[in-house]
């Protein structure tokens, strides 16, 4: 009896009886936001110096929103796709569209309060050519039943999914539920209800605050980014942009719609957009990007003992880190804090500062200095690197991470950063307007 382990990579058997190894390849698929695309990077031919500076990595542009009829004429909808999710089979993506199937003029005019959508990529397709700026990689779509959709997090049994709505109907302020989809139906089954803040003011405020920033902003949570922790029998962290706190969850609650299902409120500095869980379920980092009643950027990153969430939520936050700079006067607009696979380091992107750091898990839950390395990007042209997306390989080897500043079409980059020397080795060019989110998978 034969037996394989899959291992990033598939083992194929001959007619003749020969074993061969074929090694899976990486690809990143990161949102184009503004230019309604999704863009797929071969790592192979980033790392490739030749390449450095350019977008002879990317393999193909896909369309994620579909055409519609404006004044008797055929326009692609603006999605403005923003976060990506890769199924645990790497099969599927699941690409958050911001504003759904809006006109772009909608979308121009103000680009919060819009229908949202989830375009289902088929990541098969997503790498044959034929695909290349054509909707032949679209799966299908999730109508996800709430405005200006924003993170999107798979369960580990990849049959449920956990989508965050940052707003309500027209305005950026509003955002009061999370969503559970389905991922065998691809439809939202329960819409989950969140608390409200305690501001010092009337709660909800009359008017609801259209845009950010604005002093009455506090009172809805706004949940932005979203992750899931096995424990506790699957647990939801969802970074509150509107309430500056962290909204605690039970998955299994939710899904059955019960109530109670909003186990408690962790507060953190500054209202966050990049959340995420450690491989082990145990630990969550929170990236503190900015208070939506001040403008004022945050400067750090909060590590979140998962246990002490669910038992003791005021010690919950083991550790907050201040990352991007050594002064703690400085506001860095901290994006995103991801865990990388060995659990032991946390890469985070800075705004603000044009940096990113690696932090030693240990050191800042002991208290003391836990930066190991910060890393400066820079652009081709010599831009603001304005860093906001991360994705990481599965072996842990490179980093993908999105930036520049939002501009014209094809403006964004990503930059790879080998994870062993902490340097950049390579840029890719062309990455769609305004990227925000990205993802890795891999294919043979």
């Amino acid at each position: 009896m034969l037996r394989t382990t899959f291992l990033g990579s598939a083992i194929l058997l001959c007619s003749m009886g020969h074993v061969h190894q074929t090694m899976a390849k990486d690809y990143f698929l990161a949102s184009g936001r503004w230019d309604n695309v999704v863009l797929v990077i071969d790592l192979d031919k980033a790392l490739d110096p030749a390449n450095d500076g350019t977008p002879k990595a990317v393999v193909n542009r896909l369309r994620v929103t579909p055409d519609i009829e404006v004044d008797g004429k055929s326009v692609i909808s603006s999605g403005q796709p923003i976060s990506i999710a890769i199924a645990p089979d790497n099969k599927r993506a699941y690409v958050v569209n911001h504003s759904g199937r809006s006109t772009p003029a909608a979308a121009a005019a103000f680009q919060h309060g819009h229908a949202g959508t989830v375009t289902i990529i088929d990541l098969v397709k997503a790498l044959d050519p034929a695909s290349n700026d054509t909707l032949a990689a679209v799966a299908g779509y999730i109508e996800t039943e709430g405005f200006g959709p924003t993170g999107f997090a798979i369960a580990a049994d990849g049959k449920h999914a956990v989508l965050a709505h940052a707003e309500r109907e027209g305005d950026e302020d509003g955002g009061r539920h999370l969503s559970i989809v389905d991922l065998t139906t691809n439809r939202v089954i329960r819409r989950v209800e969140q608390a409200y803040g305690k501001p010092g003011f009337p709660c909800p405020p009359d008017p609801v605050p259209h845009r950010a920033p604005d002093p009455r902003f506090g009172c809805f949570p706004d949940t932005n980014g979203v992750t899931i922790s096995p424990l506790g029998g699957g647990t939801i962290f969802g970074a509150n942009g509107g309430t500056d706190d962290i909204t605690v969850m039970s998955l299994q609650k939710a899904i059955a719609g019960e109530a109670g299902a909003e186990l408690a409120r962790i507060p953190v500095q500054a209202g966050g957009f990049g959340i995420s869980v450690s491989p082990d379920g145990k630990l969550v980092a929170h990236a503190s990007r900015e208070s939506a009643q001040t403008d004022i950027p945050g400067n750090t990153v909060s590590i979140i003992d998962v246990e002490k969430a669910l038992s003791d939520p005021a010690k919950a936050e083991v550790a907050r880190v201040l990352v991007g700079t050594d002064d703690k006067a400085t506001p860095t607009r901290p994006f995103v804090a991801a865990f990388l696979p060995d659990g032991k380091r946390i890469l985070s992107t800075h705004f603000r500062a044009n940096n990113i750091d690696i932090i030693d898990v240990a050191k800042a839950i002991a208290g003391g200095p836990a930066t190991i390395r910060r890393i400066e990007l820079k652009t081709p042209g010599g831009e603001p690197s304005r860093p906001r997306g991360i994705a990481i390989t599965p072996d842990g080897k490179y980093a993908a991470i999105t930036g520049a500043p939002k501009g014209k079409p094809n403006s964004s980059i990503v930059w790879i950063v080998d994870l062993a020397s902490y340097e950049v080795k390579g840029r890719v060019t062309e990455i769609g307007n305004e990227s925000y989110m990205i993802g890795a998978f891999q294919a043979p």
